[in-house]
């Protein structure tokens, strides 16, 4: 009966095949997003009026893409090493540091740290957007949920 179980765990080499399938589309359009940038600051920028091209911008949300595409290859990793690698096999490993999990909980606090750090770059580049607009209050939410957050994960390193 155990063993049966113990097959189950292999449902997990879809979830890693599938979150390192996502990582690799994030890092393409990130890359894409980025290339068309620099194009735009090769060329000197382009566009007039309500359709001028800003490549600062548009460097921030590439670099979203890029830690969307992070967050997702941690989550494929750490997944891979709690369940499909065998405990003889990760001391055989050299894995950096950051990768050296052992549970659940651990993965979690690295999970959450990589998503803080997205939140901000993407709040970064969304209140940097706004400055060329008029901000509404709607552009305090991801700023108070990025607090909120940091303050509960500060909690739950603290316990």
């Amino acid at each position: 009966m155990f063993e049966q179980l113990l097959k189950i765990r292999y449902v997990v080499l879809v979830i890693v095949v599938l979150a390192t399938l996502h990582a690799i589309a994030f890092l393409v359009l990130g890359a894409k997003v980025a290339a068309t940038a620099y194009a735009h600051v090769l060329t000197g920028g382009g566009g007039d009026g309500e359709h001028r091209v800003r490549p600062g911008l548009e460097l921030l949300h590439s670099l979203d893409f890029m830690f969307l595409a992070i967050v997702f290859l941690v989550l494929a990793l750490g997944f891979a090493k709690l369940f499909l690698a065998g405990p003889q096999t990760t001391e055989s490993m050299h894995l950096p540091t950051w990768l050296r999990i052992d549970s659940i909980a651990e993965l979690k606090v690295l999970l959450w740290e990589t998503i803080l750090l997205t939140l901000v770059i993407s709040a970064l580049s969304e209140l940097t957007t706004g400055l060329f607009e008029r901000l509404e209050w709607s552009a305090l939410i991801t700023p108070i949920a990025i607090v909120a957050l940091s303050l509960s994960l500060y909690l739950v390193k603290k316990r």
